[in-house]
């Protein structure tokens, strides 16, 4: 048994031929839309496409960009929140190269560790720090920023001392100079 074959007026122009399923598929995909006509063997004159295709639900389109729009709009409120802190706290913890900015981000790490997990510390930017590279594997951050503990807000300023331990490639506290290594 062969297909019934459909032609189809759009925009001025008559198309086909095409089977149901081809047409269908047309009018899903937007290439077709409501005021399209078809016309088929035995008719006698064009008749709306809708009437032999799968009609689209406004509403649930409506609801799937909806949908869509709210997970994108979730996704991007997270990202704005936890983003910065996130790249912040990944640079801290795989600053693994001997350059100033390295070791300026494990002294924040380092500072982190020291005031203990319920104190914030919100440190001023890396261009406000002082990185002195001693070569051939010590440097000493000067950093300062905010602490917010129960008792309320302070400035501070830290100097932390480091030493590069390149086989392991990480910054690790310096051992005070003068003392056993």
């Amino acid at each position: 048994m062969q297909a019934e074959v459909f032609y189809i007026y759009h925009l001025g122009e008559q198309r086909g031929p095409y089977t149901v399923r081809q047409v269908n598929h047309l009018y899903k995909c937007d290439f077709i839309d409501d005021d399209t006509l078809y016309w088929r063997e035995g008719m006698e004159q064009w008749a709306p496409v809708t009437q032999i295709v799968s009609r689209r639900r406004k509403g649930m389109r409506l609801i799937r960009w909806g949908v869509w729009a709210g997970v994108i709009g979730t996704l991007v409120a997270v990202a704005m929140f936890f983003g910065p802190v996130t790249i912040e706290a990944w640079r801290e913890m795989s600053s693994g190269a001997y350059e100033s900015q390295d070791a300026y981000w494990r002294a924040r790490a380092m500072v982190r560790e020291a005031v203990g997990k319920s104190t914030a510390v919100k440190f001023d930017p890396l261009d406000s720090a002082v990185v002195v590279m001693e070569p051939p594997s010590r440097a000493v951050v000067t950093l300062s920023g905010v602490v917010s503990e129960a008792a309320g807000e302070r400035h501070a300023k830290w100097k932390v001392r480091l030493l590069y331990v390149p086989d392991q490639q990480q910054w690790v506290a310096a051992p005070a100079l003068g003392g056993a290594p």
